[in-house]
C-alpha cells in the first residue's frame, strides 16, 4: 500500500477536478491520497466523496502559503476539520484578499496593454479561488504568451511589472491554525527553501512533520531531511505535489510512493482522526 500525501485540485491551482484527481491517483496504483489545495478546503468534500467510488482512501488537508525572513515557505495541514467555523472563516478572508490580489494584477496588465478580464481569467477557474496560473492560462488563450511559464517570467512572476506582492500568514501562524483545528502541521517540500535553517525554529513552535519526499528532491535532498527529521523528532511524509501535466510539464503520479507505514504514524498525530474513529 503506497500514499501521495500532497495534490492539488482545480480547487487551487491544479487541472483536474477533485473527483479526477482521487481516480487518477487509484490509476496509478495509489492506496491513499490527501488532497492538500492552497489555502482552500473547497475540494474536499467532492474528494472525499469519491473516495469510496474509487476505493482510495482520501485524507482532508490543506497547504498554507506562508511568507517568513524574505522567503516563501509552504506549511501542509492533515486531518483537518473542514467543517470548523474559525478555520473555515479565516480561509474565506484569505479567499478575499487572494481574489482582491489577482483584479490588482489584472488591472497593471491592462495598463501595459494586454487586454485581459476577470471573466477571461474564469474561463480557468472559479471565484473560489483566482490565483496567478489561472491569469497566465487566459494569456496563453489570447494569445500574449505562449506558455504558462512565460506569463510568469515576462509579467506575473516576482519582480515582473504585473506582479503584486500577495497577503500571506508566517509559518507560525499556519502551524498554529492547523493545531488549533486538530491537524497535523508538516513543512513542505523543505529542500525548495532558499534557507532551510527555519527548520529549527519551526521544530520547538508545534512542527510535527516534514516532507521527506518530493518530487523535486534529490537523493541528497532525501537523505539530509531524513536526517533533520530524525534530530528534531519530526514525523516523515512525502508527496508528487501534483496539480496535473498542464501546470508540471510532465505526469507527476507516480513518482513519490510513500509507504503506507508512514501514513499510520501520521494518523497517530491526529487528534481529528482520532474523533473520527470513536
Amino acid at each position: 500500500m503506497f500514499a501521495d500525501l500532497h495534490m492539488h485540485s482545480k480547487a487551487s491551482d491544479g487541472t483536474n477536478s477533485p473527483s479526477e484527481v482521487v481516480r487518477l491517483a487509484k490509476e496509478h496504483g495509489l492506496s491513499c491520497i490527501s488532497l492538500t489545495d492552497h489555502d482552500t478546503i473547497d475540494g474536499l468534500e467532492e474528494a472525499i466523496g469519491a473516495s469510496s467510488r474509487y476505493e482510495i482512501e482520501v485524507i482532508p488537508g490543506i497547504e498554507f502559503n506562508c511568507y517568513y525572513q524574505d522567503q516563501e515557505i509552504h506549511i501542509l495541514g492533515y486531518f483537518i476539520n473542514y467543517h470548523d467555523k474559525n478555520f473555515t472563516e479565516k480561509l474565506e478572508e484569505m479567499k478575499k484578499l487572494r481574489n482582491d490580489r489577482a483584479k490588482a494584477i489584472l488591472k497593471k496588465l491592462n495598463e501595459l496593454g494586454i487586454d485581459i478580464s476577470i471573466e477571461d481569467v474564469l474561463e480557468f477557474t472559479s471565484e473560489k479561488f483566482i490565483g496567478r496560473p489561472h491569469i497566465a492560462r487566459a494569456m496563453v488563450k489570447k494569445n500574449y504568451v505562449e506558455s504558462v511559464k512565460e506569463a510568469f517570467e515576462k509579467y506575473i512572476g516576482v519582480g515582473a511589472p504585473a506582479y503584486v506582492e500577495r497577503y500571506r500568514i508566517t509559518p507560525f501562524e499556519a502551524i498554529n491554525l492547523i493545531l488549533e483545528n486538530g491537524g497535523v502541521p508538516v513543512l513542505a517540500h523543505p529542500g525548495l527553501l532558499q534557507d532551510d535553517s527555519i527548520i529549527e525554529e519551526l521544530a520547538p513552535k508545534g512542527l510535527i512533520g516534514i516532507e521527506v519526499y518530493h518530487s523535486k528532491h534529490t537523493t541528497e535532498d532525501v537523505e539530509k531531511y531524513l536526517n533533520k527529521a530524525k534530530k528534531y523528532k519530526l514525523i516523515i511524509t512525502g508527496g508528487s505535489d501534483f496539480h496535473g501535466i498542464e501546470v508540471d510539464g510532465r505526469d507527476l503520479l507516480g513518482t513519490i510512493k510513500l509507504d503506507y507505514e508512514y501514513v499510520k504514524i501520521l494518523k497517530s498525530k491526529a487528534k481529528n482522526f482520532v474523533e473520527i474513529s470513536k
